[in-house]
This record gives C-alpha cells, sequence and structure tokens, in this order.
C-alpha cells in the first residue's frame, strides 16, 4: 500500500491555530510514525506542495530514519508537463502511479485539500486544515490500511 502524504494541514495545523500554538511543523509526525509502525506494508509517496520549493533530502529530514527509509519518493507536480486532468493533487498522484507501474497497488491520500480530488474521493482520507492530523483521522487511516491486508 502506498501512503501520499501532505504536510500542511495534516502534519501541521495552517492557520491562526499553527501559530497560536507556537506554529511547530510536524507536531502531528510521531502520531503518524507510530500508525506507519504498525503497518510495515504501507510505503509513502510526499505529495505536498513542499516538493516544489524543497530538495528532496530536505523533505526527509523530519521523518524518523526507519519511516525515512520507506518514502518512495514525491509526485511530479503540475508543472512537470502532465496532461489534463493532471493539474490537481489527484492528478499527480494519478501520474505518480502511472510513472512507476503501480496501478494494481492499493493506495490512500491523507490530505486536508478535498477540493483536489474528484474521481478517487474513496483514497482519500481528510484532515481539518485548522487541526490537522487528529484521532479522526488516525482511525480512518488505519481503516484503510487494514483493508489493504485483506
Amino acid at each position: 500500500m502506498i501512503l501520499f502524504l501532505d504536510f500542511d494541514g495534516v502534519l501541521h495545523p495552517e492557520g491562526e491555530a499553527h501559530i497560536l500554538n507556537g506554529g511547530v511543523d510536524f507536531c502531528f509526525l510521531p502520531q503518524l510514525e507510530a500508525l506507519l509502525r504498525e503497518f510495515p506494508h504501507v510505503n509513502i509517496v510526499i505529495s505536498s506542495s513542499w516538493r516544489e520549493q524543497l530538495l528532496y533530502k530536505t523533505l526527509l529530514k523530519p521523518f524518523s530514519s526507519d519511516i525515512r527509509a520507506r518514502i518512495l519518493g514525491a509526485t511530479p507536480h503540475s508543472g512537470f508537463g502532465l496532461p489534463p486532468p493532471h493539474g490537481k493533487r489527484e492528478g499527480e498522484i494519478l501520474a505518480w502511479i502511472q510513472i512507476h507501474d503501480m496501478v494494481d497497488e492499493p493506495w490512500v491520500a491523507l490530505d486536508d485539500a478535498y477540493w483536489q480530488f474528484d474521481r478517487c474521493k474513496d483514497h482519500l482520507v481528510v484532515c481539518d486544515s485548522f487541526v490537522g492530523f487528529d484521532n479522526k483521522a488516525n482511525a480512518e487511516l488505519r481503516s484503510h490500511f487494514e483493508r489493504a491486508l485483506r
């Protein structure tokens, strides 16, 4: 199984709540990594817009070494020359799946940008942008991981 992972609004809240809580980036990463350790069959692809501005090795730094080893790469961004409808996050994910010949691999996206998904909403676990990766998102993501084991 592949987890397509967003950062903003997922691994830390966005907006005023984030600033009021000290603005710590990746404050929910420990909870996500704990869940991932229960499911060693899950690999990760970074789908965050951070991939457009930072070097790949910089994107990996916040992750623990055992989880970092399971990161397969990052999705291409819409400026990569993807044909329509590959302008949204969903399209970038579908492009990565096709490029890497993983069309039969189960996948789930953990994201706060629900509006960037049209056809594959059943593959999406939505976080509230101002809350981030909470218990509800954790339970829903766990459910996706468990279904992939069946």
